[in-house]
């Protein structure tokens, strides 16, 4: 069994480490500057403290600090919010899916998104994002648009059925991913990258109740990638890589019964390699913090998993909250 409450403290210590002057404003890294807030680092930060269930109460000044500063990164003119080191579209996903944490929305309508309420142009913008060479970037523009126009109310729900419809038509029937064939052209990103920009896609499939199509070529993908040693976990170090394989593992598993034990031991193995990762940057150092909020909140979300599939091997005083349960993105 693991002791998570010394890493819990370092992220509570983390947090408060990384805010700024600005009230609610937190930077992303230590290194970034304390005068300037970052949306990044504020959306991070409420991420974490709904994940440790210990964001500030609605009608506290510490709540409309944290709203405030969310909606300070939206353009008035375009709608969107931008954040260094992500497109714009996933930087507005971000922002807004941390205010629906909040229980708000954005100030300004996404003006610049609105051409995209057609569906054809909406099956002209997925149809045109980089399947084959860039899919995991990709997939930031592409679930990203789903989580910011529903999460903001800018779409109704034949939009929605819409944006399903494409999912359902471009599933692909040999991997179970996201764009059909674009995993088997030449010259195609690695595969891991097709599972992980997948996962962006299933987690909006997730939110409405949708049922993946071919869960069981899932669960095949997923296993042929273990067994190649091609999911590229990292040792002692924070990421997001967990998160997105045991969301899609356990996902998967949901659906369907399909070489259940390889998947259940696939899922105790990612299960157990987190564990070791969290021993291992846990610390009861005072000073001790990490530098990284955005790294940080993969690895805390992805704890929140762990704790749900094998809770009798995680010793804590608190049920982790699991994000992706309540809205889409992350």
């Amino acid at each position: 069994m693991t002791d998570i409450r010394p890493f819990l403290a370092t992220i509570r210590r983390s947090i408060a480490a990384h805010r700024t002057g600005a009230a609610g404003g937190h930077r992303r890294k230590l290194s970034d500057s304390v005068h300037a807030a970052d949306l990044y680092g504020t959306a991070n930060a409420v991420i974490l403290l709904y994940t440790l269930n210990e964001l500030p109460m609605t009608g506290t000044d510490e709540h409309r600090d944290f709203v405030t500063a969310l909606q300070q990164f939206q353009d008035p003119h375009t709608g969107l919010f931008n954040g260094i080191g992500h497109h714009p579209l996933h930087g507005t996903a971000f922002a807004i899916s941390a205010l629906e944490l909040l229980d708000s929305k954005p100030l300004y309508p996404l003006t610049d998104l609105q051409k995209l309420k057609d569906p054809a142009a909406l099956y002209d913008f997925l149809d045109n994002l980089s399947w084959v060479n860039q899919p995991w970037a990709e997939s930031h523009k592409g679930a990203g648009l789903y989580a910011a126009m529903v999460l903001a109310g800018e779409v109704d729900a034949s939009w929605e059925e819409a944006y399903f419809n494409w999912l359902y038509a471009e599933t692909d029937p040999i991997t179970g991913l996201w764009q059909k064939g674009a995993m088997h052209m030449a010259g195609s990103a690695p595969l891991f990258h097709h599972l992980a920009s997948s996962f962006h896609y299933l987690f909006n499939l997730n939110y409405r109740n949708r049922k993946m199509r071919f869960p069981d070529a899932w669960i095949d993908t997923c296993l042929q990638l273990h067994a190649a040693g091609e999911i590229p976990l990292k040792a002692d170090a924070l990421s997001f890589v967990e998160l997105d394989v045991l969301y899609t593992l356990i996902a998967a598993g949901e659906q369907t019964d399909y070489r259940s034990e390889e998947l259940r031991a696939m899922i105790d193995g990612i299960c157990h390699h987190l564990l070791k990762n969290i021993e291992s940057l846990s610390t009861e150092s005072e000073g001790e913090v990490f530098d990284d909020l955005h790294e940080l909140c993969g690895t805390t979300c992805a704890l929140a998993l762990v704790q749900s599939a094998m809770p009798e091997q995680v010793d804590s005083d608190r049920v982790l909250l699991k994000v992706l349960d309540r809205r889409p993105f992350i």
